[in-house]
């Protein structure tokens, strides 16, 4: 792999290490381009100043590059801030003209597939549990349909794993700002054990009806999506 990054970068690599199906050297990540790309929200972020991973050309003045018929992307990592509870409540960018999907008909089609399929799934430990997290998921779906949303869209991350997948322009996503609030307690929750209830509360008090039970229906959904 270091050689095929020379070629298509034009970089000199004395040491590489992989993570999964990733690359990382330097201050380099040679990732695979897991999602579909908003190069207009990019270029829009970029030219204002936002602080985003640099995503770098080819040689062929191309983002995507494929190796072995597997796309890849190159960025660039900035120095990242750490992301807590009060990195999240200062960050508002707000995106004009961006459609967001219908989550409640997304989420449907994600148990309607899981009940269509769950008969081959060979987990036991899946099997026994998929009612209750059909349930959960039905259950913020109800919810997420008595809400009256505005229409005001900020940028969000689809996941929040870990601090540097803030910065990855592959997770932006135009979504409500709860969606990033959830995201992060649920990541702290599930991998730091860390529950935030003082956190919590202030998002609370400080939110109104609409977008309190839209975090709290995020929270209820049982998976990041």
């Amino acid at each position: 792999m270091i050689n095929t990054i020379k070629y298509y970068y034009n970089l000199n690599i004395s040491d590489i290490k992989q993570i999964d199906n990733d690359y990382y050297f330097d201050n380099y990540i040679f990732k695979v381009y897991y999602r579909e790309l908003d190069i207009e929200l990019y270029n829009y972020l970029v030219t204002n100043n936002y602080y985003l991973h640099q995503i770098i050309y080819n040689r062929n003045n191309e983002y995507i590059t494929y190796i072995n018929d597997n796309p890849y992307i190159l960025l660039k990592v900035l120095k990242t801030n750490i992301i807590d509870y009060d990195f999240i409540y200062k960050y508002n960018i707000i995106l004009s003209k961006k459609n967001i999907p219908n989550w409640d008909i997304l989420w449907t089609i994600k148990i309607d597939n899981l009940e269509k399929n769950i008969d081959n799934v060979k987990d036991n430990i899946i099997k026994k549990t998929s009612n209750y997290y059909i349930g959960m998921t039905e259950n913020a779906i109800l919810i997420y349909k008595t809400l009256n949303l505005t229409n005001n869209y900020y940028l969000c991350h689809l996941r929040l794993d870990n601090d540097d997948s803030f910065y990855d322009p592959l997770n932006i996503v135009a979504d409500h700002k709860m969606r990033d609030y959830a995201e992060y307690f649920k990541k702290e929750f599930y991998h730091n054990n860390k529950y935030h209830y003082s956190e919590i509360n202030k998002l609370i008090v400080n939110s109104n009806y609409n977008d309190t039970m839209l975090f709290f229906v995020r929270m209820l959904f049982p998976a990041s999506f």
